[in-house]
């Protein structure tokens, strides 16, 4: 055993320096390499141990008795260690590729994947002989030390990440003089994620949830008919940066990456313009990886531990996960990855981006700040629970269907289905616990910009809303009115000697894919013509004005959704396939969306459903296929996107 400990202490920080290089020779913007060397140290240190158990049986199977071995001799239990230790890791690679969103298992039994494991088992086997013959014939003494030495050296000089991560298509003027006067506005675009306008004090909450919001929309324009243009963070990021609808950038739940070639964000036409620009975000939906990235001079969407994103923890993870579903111990309420949440709290991300706005650095800026703190799980601290929520001993808590309290439910039984009155009450009220817990902290945030005397401009706005068991929805997979209705709100700075800018509460129906004209005029920068968005104070937005919501976000045609807005009227399609239903809602008479009234108007839906087909038709819309795996799926079942 001695001799395979021995290597171990060889093998360890080689295999974890050639992790680490090639974990960050696969990413845009690596993380600092001593911090992603030093965990995934720790990381091999443990696959290791565990494979010590097997690497020694394999040695004695081949080596035969231990009396027959000169003491001289390399055995083949090094080379047995290391096969154990990085054949699960290179075989979870393999098929990890091959897997579905949501941790479908079905097409790694296709012939391709298991022809390529089979080759990965016969390259590996006759790898392991050859080197154990090899080995067999060196004096092992000097060589394992002077391993483990260069393998120590490769981790530590690694170049380190910048402590603010850069971003990639960044443009800038050479000159350094841009197009930006010294007068245009810094601009901070805040995303409340999961935020819904109902449950805000702005939007006539019935209790005083968001306060320092309140304080902040008495001096601004509300816009009081909001909507996202999904139910998925990815997509209505993309959105608001790019000002087209989901289906013209192509990102999907299915399809966690965009091409800035394609649909370029304005974060490059600001930095062209003499704009410094850095993206924060609280959750791993919005990862670099996506594109999210690209325009942003800084980046930070490092939201769990550096080793997290290394081939060694994806396949950690991913037991985890299996654990996890046979073994009720090791589900975790539904989160039982350890270290990796793949969200981080909203006063760290805001920390981030106030140390960013005040580096000197004379040029304004702009700001993508994404907070993710009433996602689910719905989890408030003391402070916040002892004011909203009320007494209440059922039986569900903040994890909702994923907590391990809650009763298991039979395939044929409707998620939420057992769900009472007062259970969503209760829902409600920790999620309004969050909101009040986070309102407080984007009030010190905006406190220390001292906005008065600043000259920046601020959008509230939401990706999303969230549903506590209308129509018999819940979270936001569906876009029903308490899942898309969502605040806007625009503060504009006031310069000296100029009129009070804009305020008040604003009826035009309004929309995320507005974010990006909206910041583009603030800026002085020309709006291009493919945006599908409006520069909200160029104009009145029409009361008319048509919007559209798509739900391309689920793993089959059947079960995505499109909203077409006109007037009075909503229009729902169900089914993106050959034969899709529709309903109708008049929302002046029933605001919620829950009434259906296409029977009782044909013609309504026939010319509704002729318009929103021309206007998607505008824009050639992609398809809605590339549902794969890898870590954007373990992301969105951490996160509880997929599965229950």
């Amino acid at each position: 055993m001695l001799p395979l400990f021995r290597s171990l202490l060889v093998l360890v920080p080689l295999l974890a320096a050639l992790d680490s290089v090639t974990t960050a020779l696969g990413l845009p913007r690596p993380p600092a390499a001593a911090v992603l060397f030093m965990q995934s140290l720790g990381l091999w240190a443990l696959l290791g141990l565990a494979a010590l158990v097997p690497a020694l049986a394999t040695e004695r199977f081949f080596a035969g008795p231990r009396s027959a071995r000169k003491p001289e001799d390399w055995a083949p239990g090094p080379v047995a260690l290391a096969w154990w230790m990085t054949f699960p890791v290179l075989a979870h690679a393999r098929l990890d590729a091959h897997t579905g969103l949501g941790g479908d298992l079905a097409a790694v039994l296709a012939p391709r994947p298991l022809g390529e494991l089979l080759a990965l088992v016969v390259a590996s086997l006759v790898l392991a002989r050859w080197a154990a013959g090899r080995l067999s014939r060196l004096r092992p003494r000097p060589l394992g030390p002077l391993l483990a030495v260069a393998a120590l050296l490769i981790g530590a000089l690694l170049p380190l990440g910048a402590e603010l991560p850069a971003g990639r298509g960044v443009e800038r003027d050479p000159s350094g003089s841009g197009r930006a006067a010294a007068e245009s506005p810094n601009i901070l675009v805040l995303v409340w994620d999961t935020a819904r306008a109902m449950n805000l004090t702005p939007y006539g909450a019935a209790r005083n949830t968001t306060p320092r919001l309140a304080e902040l929309a008495a001096h601004s324009m509300v816009f009081e008919e909001a909507r996202s243009v999904s139910c998925f963070t990815l997509t209505s990021h993309l959105s608001m940066l790019t000002g087209v609808y989901p289906s013209h950038h192509g990102a999907s739940m299915g399809r966690m990456f965009y091409d800035a070639l394609r649909t370029p964000p304005i974060t490059q036409a600001l930095a062209r313009g003499g704009y410094r620009t850095g993206g924060f975000v609280g959750t791993a939906v919005l990862r670099a990886q996506t594109g999210m990235d690209h325009g942003f001079e800084v980046f930070d969407d490092r939201v769990d531990p550096a080793v997290c994103a290394t081939s060694a923890w994806s396949l950690v993870h991913d037991v985890q996960s299996l654990l996890a579903r046979y073994v009720p111990a090791m589900r975790f309420n539904g989160r039982p990855h350890v270290i990796q949440d793949f969200d981080r709290p909203g006063e760290e991300v805001l920390e981030r981006a106030l140390s960013w706005i005040a580096a000197p650095d004379p040029r304004p800026w702009f700001a993508l700040v994404n907070l993710y703190d009433v996602h689910w799980p719905y989890l408030p601290e003391d402070q916040a629970r002892r004011q909203f929520v009320r007494p209440y001993d059922g039986m569900v808590d903040g994890y909702v269907f994923r907590s391990d309290s809650y009763p298991q439910r039979p395939p044929e039984l409707a998620l939420g289905a057992r769900l009472k009155a007062d259970d969503n009450r209760h829902l409600e009220d920790l999620y309004d616990a969050e909101l009040w817990q986070l309102d407080r902290a984007v009030g010190e945030f905006l406190d220390a910009l001292r906005l008065a005397d600043s000259n920046t401009a601020v959008l509230v706005v939401s990706d999303h809303g969230e549903a506590f068991g209308e129509g018999g929805r819940y979270e936001h997979m569906d876009i029903t009115e308490p899942q898309v209705r969502v605040p806007f709100v625009v503060y504009l700075p006031r310069t000296a000697g100029a009129p009070r800018p804009p305020s008040g509460r604003r009826r035009g129906r309004v929309s995320g894919v507005d974010v990006a004209a909206t910041a583009l005029g603030l800026a002085g920068l020309e709006v291009p013509q493919h945006m599908q968005g409006l520069d909200l104070l160029a104009a009145e937005v029409p009361d008319d004005r048509p919007l559209l919501v798509e739900d391309r976000d689920k793993l089959n045609l059947e079960s995505m959704h499109l909203a077409y807005y006109k007037g009075p009227w909503k229009l729902v399609q169900s089914g993106l396939g050959q034969e899709p239903s529709f309903e109708l809602f008049n929302l002046e008479l029933d605001q919620g969306g829950l009434e259906d009234l296409a029977a009782q108007h044909p013609q309504v839906v026939a010319e509704l459903v002729r318009e929103m087909t021309a206007m998607r038709a505008t824009w050639e819309p992609d398809g809605e296929g590339g549902l794969g795996g890898g870590a954007g799926s373990r992301a969105l079942r951490g996160l509880g996107y997929v599965g229950d």
